[in-house]
């Protein structure tokens, strides 16, 4: 890192702060002793970043980046008499909502009579990071995941503030939040709070790392914790490959270990002594000031953020100890074990192959980036490309190539390079030659050399993706910049991960070079194995079965000599590439809200042009809406078949645009298909019109061998999303109360009826009678917004649907009492268990709405201090507000290990807790609750930080039907108007603590193996397309049903179509107007 001059050591003193008025809500402290510190160089920062930036660093050598947004501070000075008494719990609702049902962002207008001249009602989050230069590649040999460790146990109170839970406690009910993660070579701590608390915040925050407790009393609830999270990671293929390929390692060096920490490591095979002891050793050792780089963020002047973090942080200590040393560690994968093909047992259906190669580190061609310029060309999917060239043959559907920028890829003794690709039951009988194919065009690389043209391509590309950046949340930038600091000087903070400062044609041959076939890890993730192999082998900790095999020396061979094929070429010059990026002037009298400026019988279009941001950028959405595709399961899948093929079709054409920052998305939804496309204005009609294209002329293209292909990766994504408890208990809980709903195992049965001519004549069908509603947002005027939409009507020529046929949803009316769908998991080797706790709650108004949000508020936090941190009854605990198609209700859930706690004991718990939080709620003072109050409008006055926000919280308004565009005006506005009895009475009315009869609540419980790693039935592999039998819900029995709600209705479900043939409907609770 590059030091100033000791002329730029200064010592300073915060009295200077006090002469402006601040608001009255915002902490100006005065420091309690004379601080050293000097300034470093300034970060180079975008064209379009309005933010100011300061680096300094402490006498304790601590560095940190100071971040001033410059937009207009709000001032709500009756916040000054806020009662922060840190006892009184709470927590922030995570605003969780349904897939049909999608709210976000935040309104920019306000009426409040503040004075606008001097602070602006706008809210904004401040956030900070901070990133240490240890992670697990430090940990002790013989207590592998202590860093993992010491990442949870520095969260468990502190001398000046000792309450287990103070940090979470304090940002969660005011409406932050928090995380951490540790890498391998780095660990980070971040989180987001209301500027009015940032002060306080940082203070606690800073005594992470001043003087944690870490006490006996925590280590195990911790350990516990640790072992739930590696629980949930188990299932993952990722983590599986991640961990298998570490295996191969050298043993001698820190490469080859196990990260995650679990019971085993930190429990069985060290004494609690031992752990405790080494626990505050490693803290001692690496935790130290010089090697932590902190990142702070907020609407304050840069001398103000200098002073939180001069006070809060000069204290830290500092041993002045250097790094753990990696550099001896040379060449850690060149071992007998690394060069091999293996071929691995999934846990999702499907065919991988990943191609890898270990390089030297890269970490210090930060300014060349040779592995990205090579991850460009190898991973490119236009014409004359690699994957072009092996989807035409079907032996490959998707492809990606290069790093992935992880601690466990790319660090300080090596870097990784993977070729990763998803190959086709026919694909996968034709390895050798798919693996052929990727050297051929590896040798055509090699043979032609670095291209210069195509790195000043990438430059381009890049350079204009910086100039105009959009920008961050807080909390990312901190978490990201943080993270920086540790890896690039002060003026490449954020451009050394971003540009391309110099071309090193040395550097590229380097990384073509190291792709020889003798030197390659082969990974087949595949649940057929070739005749005469079976999974012998069994990697230590996730129980990964494989099997491996030598290379045969004729394959090396013949794959280093492959000759370039015809089909190949390097990419073609990019006529995506944006050339205007002009910025529209302004209009008088623009609209707070997107208007509607055309409707007919075909199309609805919705536009407000972008004055706020002004970026050259733009988003559209057209949602194509034909009730055709919701009439069975069979044509929904069909739609699914639809869009994947089309997808598909449209990659060679369209992935130029993507290259060059114009992305698109086409998906299936509700009512049919979302059609959206983003980035710089200008030529983002040309992407349109390549869709619509591919749209009309499907049929001509498709061909029969794609079709099959398809066909098998559909069943498999279907049977892979029921296989994740999570997506089970979601899918089955919407199968529940939604009248049409058509669930996975419901399409995933109907696939295998679907042939080649049915998904043509679908084709045909919905394009044929379509109603569009489009949104356009941005850089853009109204009149071209209509041309690109009539001209895309236009190419699919197609007639309006029958206003009668327009699609419904309506939601059933769960009984009153309790009503639990227990069912097993389909994957039989999981051990994760999820209990979801719906309760439902009646028809929308805006009132009860936020009366919910202001109740997850406030149980947030005591219900993750219960049933996470007291308990362990789980990792994942949370809350979350819902409104299904206008019905309103909430969910509490918990993802449990079955090892350990039944579905129905954790059931049990969550309804205690439920009687728990009624007393809290009588508890509380009327202060607190006008608190939670003000901290709530807080967070509905967070302005939008980039366009995309305001887009997305507008589209939902469309998409939904509801138009409501001034929805958080009108929360804000029934906030102000609750009192406490409003809250109290609601929730005694609504749960079984209160109101025995209008309790309706919905228990979904998948139910994981207590038994993983002994049970050795593996589900039915679905890669043989003649193999595919159909697919049920197992219905469980509860397993105790000591506990039950006295005098409620009971109810176990043993099938969905008898749940709901006798539920009351309740009207269509939104409008659904075809036009005006």
């Amino acid at each position: 890192m590059n030091k100033t001059s000791s002329e730029n050591k200064v010592t300073t003193e915060s009295s200077k702060l006090t002469s402006k008025k601040w608001p009255s809500n915002i902490v100006v402290p005065q420091l309690s002793s004379n601080v050293e510190f000097e300034v470093l160089p300034t970060p180079v920062k975008s064209a379009s970043d309005k933010k100011e930036y300061r680096v300094i660093r402490l006498k304790n050598g601590l560095t940190a980046c100071l971040v001033s947004d410059t937009s207009p501070l709000s001032d709500t000075s009756d916040d000054e008499n806020e009662d922060d008494d840190e006892s009184d719990d709470g927590g922030a609702s995570e605003e969780e909502t349904e897939d049909e049902n999608e709210e976000s962002g935040a309104d920019t207008e306000d009426d409040d009579d503040e004075d606008e001249d001097s602070y602006s009602t706008e809210q904004k989050m401040a956030a900070a990071g901070l990133c240490i230069g240890v992670g697990s590649f430090s940990d002790p040999k013989n207590i592998p995941g202590m860093a993992h460790f010491l990442e949870h146990m520095v969260f468990m109170g502190s001398e000046k503030f000792p309450q287990e839970n103070d940090f979470d406690s304090f940002i969660s009910k005011r409406g932050g939040s928090d995380n951490a993660s540790t890498d391998c070579e780095v660990t980070t701590f971040y989180f987001e709070c209301l500027e009015k608390d940032l002060f306080t915040a940082l203070d606690k925050f800073a005594q992470f790392f001043i003087s944690p407790l870490m006490k006996r009393t925590s280590i195990s609830r911790e350990m516990e914790a640790i072992e739930s999270e590696f629980q949930i990671a188990l299932p993952s293929d990722t983590f599986r490959k991640e961990q298998l390929l570490v295996s191969f390692a050298k043993t001698d060096t820190p490469v080859n270990t196990f990260t995650w920490g679990n019971l085993i490591t930190l429990r069985d095979n060290v004494s609690e002594d031992e752990l405790y002891a080494g626990v505050h050793e490693f803290r001692k050792r690496h935790y130290s000031a010089h090697r932590m780089t902190l990142t702070i963020q907020a609407r304050l002047p840069l001398d103000l953020l200098q002073t939180y973090v001069l006070e809060c942080f000069h204290n830290v200590p500092s041993n002045d100890l250097p790094p753990d040393d990696f550099t001896p560690f040379v060449n850690v994968f060149d071992t007998p074990e690394f060069p091999k093909l293996y071929y691995v047992q999934p846990v999702k259906e499907g065919v991988q192959v990943e191609l890898t190669w270990a390089l030297p580190s890269l970490l210090h061609k930060y300014k060349s980036k040779p592995h990205q310029y090579v991850s460009w060309i190898l991973g490119h999917e236009g014409q004359g490309s690699l994957l072009a060239y092996l989807r035409k043959k079907v032996w490959v559907l998707t492809m990606s190539a290069g790093n992935g920028e992880t601690g466990s890829e790319h660090n300080s003794m090596y870097a990784l390079f993977t070729v990763s690709l998803t190959l086709t039951t026919e694909g996968l009988s034709h390895l050798y030659e798919v693996i052929q194919i990727v050297f051929s065009y590896i040798n055509m690389l090699k043979k032609l050399g670095p291209q210069e043209r195509l790195y000043n391509e990438m430059k381009t590309i890049a350079d204009t993706a910086f100039k105009f950046a959009i920008e961050e949340r807080a909390v990312e930038l901190v978490e990201e910049l943080s993270e920086a600091m540790q890896f690039y000087p002060p003026e490449d903070y954020m451009t050394g991960s971003e540009l391309y400062f110099e071309y090193d044609p040395d550097a590229i041959k380097m990384v073509l070079d190291s792709f020889i076939p003798r030197k390659m890890n082969v990974i087949v993730f595949c649940n057929n194995l070739p005749p005469g192999l079976n999974y012998d082998k069994t990697e230590k900790w996730f129980s990964t079965k494989y099997t491996e095999q030598d290379i045969p020396g004729e394959w090396l061979k013949k794959w280093e000599k492959a000759s370039p094929l015809k089909e190949f070429n390097l990419p073609s010059p990019n006529i995506f590439l944006t050339e205007d990026f002009t910025i529209l002037d302004e209009d008088e009298n623009h609209p707070d809200y997107p208007e509607k400026i055309l409707s007919s019988e075909l199309a609805e279009i919705w536009y407000r042009k972008d004055q706020k941001f002004k970026l050259p950028k733009a988003y559209y959405v057209l949602y194509l809406i034909n009730p055709v595709a919701l009439e069975t399961p069979q044509m929904q899948a069909t739609m699914d078949f639809f869009m994947t093929l089309v997808q598909i079709q449209v990659t060679e054409e369209v992935y130029p645009a993507q290259v060059a920052q114009l992305s698109h998305s086409i998906k299936s939804s509700d009512k049919g298909v979302m059609v959206s496309v983003w980035g710089y204005n200008e030529k983002l009609h040309m992407l349109i019109e390549l869709i619509a294209k591919h749209l009309i002329n499907f049929n001509s293209n498709v061909t029969e061998q794609m079709f099959k292909a398809v066909k098998d990766k559909l069943m498999k994504y279907y049977y892979n999303c029921l296989l994740k408890p999570s997506s089970l208990a979601h899918d089955s809980r919407l199968s529940l109360i939604i009248d049409n709903f058509h669930s996975l195992v419901d399409k995933y049965n109907a696939t295998s009826s679907i042939t080649f001519d049915s998904v043509k004549k679908f084709a045909e069908q919905f394009v044929s009678n379509l109603y569009i509603k489009a949104l356009i947002q941005g850089n853009v005027t109204k009149e071209h917004a209509i041309d690109v939409v009539n001209n895309f009507v236009s190419t699919l020529n197609c007639k309006p649907i029958d206003p009668n046929s327009y699609p419904k949803f309506r939601v059933c009316q769960i009984p009153k009492g309790e009503s639990f769908c227990v069912l097993e998991s389909f994957n039989t080797n999981d051990s994760n268990s999820i209990i979801t706790n719906y309760y439902q709650c009646g028809p929308f108004t805006i009132k009860d709405s936020v009366i919910i949000e202001i109740l997850m508020l406030i149980i947030k936090e005591p219900l993750f201090d219960t049933l996470r941190t007291k308990e362990q009854l789980g990792y994942d605990v949370s809350c979350s507000n819902r409104d299904t198609f206008g019905v309103l209700g909430f969910s509490i859930t918990v993802n449990a290990q079955a090892t350990k706690n039944s579905t129905e004991h954790v059931d049990r718990r969550i309804e205690e807790f439920v009687k728990q939080a009624s007393q809290l709620l009588k508890d509380m003072s009327s202060e607190t609750f006008e608190t939670t109050k003000k901290d709530l409008i807080k967070m509905k006055r967070c302005t939008d930080v980039h366009l995309k926000e305001e887009f997305d919280r507008n589209w939902s308004e469309i998409a939904d039907e509801d138009y409501m565009f001034d929805r958080l005006k009108q929360e804000i506005a029934e906030i102000e108007k609750l009192e406490f009895t409003d809250v109290q009475n609601w929730w005694e009315a609504h749960t079984l603590c209160g109101n025995k009869d209008n309790f309706r609540k919905l228990s979904i419980q998948i139910v994981g193996s207590k038994n993983p790693n002994e049970n050795t039935k593996k589900p039915e592999s679905r890669e043989d397309e003649n193999k595919n039998p159909k697919l049920s819900l197992n219905f469980l029995d509860r397993e105790n049903k000591d506990g039950e709600q006295e005098g409620q209705p009971q109810n176990s479900l043993k099938s969905v179509a008898d749940f709901k043939e006798n539920l009351y409907l309740y009207p269509v609770m939104c409008k659904y107007t075809v036009k005006n």
